[in-house]
């Protein structure tokens, strides 16, 4: 399905921008809050560093195997048994990674939103349109989210100006109050949440050229942009206490906002542009996992879709048991965890194939 579907660069670069949001916009904020307190800010631009040094990572690794996924070059790098090992863990990886963000959403919109609507019936409503945006293929889904991604642009600006009357720079101070410890450490937690080593499974189907790796960096960077911004706006609206002490923080600062008496509460717009992204990441995610498999296995990716979908849906609600499990998952698991797919496996597989090279040259 993929090979025969190229993607240009400009619509994998706003399918990029869409991914570094993901959940991202939602939760990160509480995260950060919890361990840099008024200067989850930095914390998160520097977690915005760290992504671009790792974008740069897989961009290189990416431009060495230009015509393979990572699953592919696992496998040709490490050998057949330990690199399909490899291949299978990842893709596992962006099974589970794709399972807990159905479950995000879920809990969100269930303790938000629709909260006399059982979890299940959502979940499997929001699984379905990803399996049908799925078996179109991904050159229609990524032209879906470039005709969103103006409408998205324009209302985060608007949620961002009506905002702005409630800006209280003075919640930003003191400035490192309790040094760099704790900003790092809430930077090493943030950069763990937007996966994008996820993207090396579309990198093949690029248009071939320059284009891709800049595209990955430039959709990188305006998506940490936004997450800046919004964290900030977080702050500087609800202070640093009231983001730590609500997981989706983001969602009930745009219910505050207040201009006269006919604009008020515009909270919906956040909940569209997060379940936007978030369907975005879901679909590229899961996708990505199909691909991994049916490489791994050899076998078609189509005949894997339902199934994984079912799976899915079910591997959600064991994940999400209740808000206090998710967050200690969050916090002291996940991290640890995702670096090993996110860092270690491509330094190893870069490492492996410049030795290779050396080794041919020499």
């Amino acid at each position: 399905m993929f090979s025969s579907q190229p993607i240009t660069n400009r619509s994998f670069t706003i399918m990029v921008i869409f991914f570094m949001i993901g959940t991202s916009i939602l939760i990160a904020p509480n995260a950060l809050a919890l361990n840099a307190k008024q200067d989850a800010w930095l914390s998160c631009l520097l977690g915005v560093v760290i992504n671009l040094l790792l974008v740069w990572l897989y961009v290189v690794l990416g431009e060495r195997h230009p015509e393979q996924t990572l699953v592919g070059y696992s496998e040709k790098l490490l050998g057949k048994w330990i690199g399909k090992f490899v291949g299978l863990l990842f893709a596992l990886f962006c099974y589970l990674l794709a399972s807990l963000m159905v479950g995000d959403m879920g809990y969100f919109l269930t303790t938000q939103a629709l909260v006399e609507t059982p979890i299940e019936y959502l979940q499997m409503l929001f699984v379905v349109s990803i399996v049908v945006a799925i078996r179109e293929g991904l050159q229609v889904y990524s032209r879906v989210v470039e005709i969103f991604f103006p409408w998205i642009l324009l209302l985060f600006l608007v949620l961002i100006v009506s905002l702005a009357p409630q800006f209280d720079l003075d919640k930003l101070k003191p400035v490192l109050e309790f040094g760099m410890a704790p900003v790092m450490k809430g930077s090493f937690s943030f950069f763990s949440l937007q996966e994008m080593v996820v993207l090396l499974m579309l990198y093949p189907f690029i248009t071939k050229g320059k284009g891709r790796g800049r595209g990955f960096i430039i959709g990188t960077l305006i998506g940490g942009i936004v997450l800046v911004v919004t964290t900030m706006g977080s702050i500087v609206v609800l202070d640093y206490t009231q983001t730590a002490n609500n997981f989706f923080p983001t969602y009930v600062m745009a219910k505050n906002i207040s201009i006269g008496q006919f604009l008020e509460r515009l909270e919906g717009m956040m909940m569209l542009i997060w379940i936007l992204s978030i369907f975005v990441k879901v679909a590229i995610t899961f996708h990505a996992a199909i691909i991994g498999i049916a490489q791994v296995f050899r076998i078609d990716e189509k005949i894997l879709i339902w199934p994984l979908a079912i799976g899915m849906i079910v591997l959600s609600l064991m994940c999400y048991t209740n808000v206090i499990y998710v967050q200690h998952f969050l916090s002291l698991i996940w991290t640890p965890f995702a670096s090993v797919f996110m860092l270690v496996i491509p330094l190893i597989l870069l490492g492996v194939s410049l030795l290779r090279k050396s080794a041919s040259v020499g």
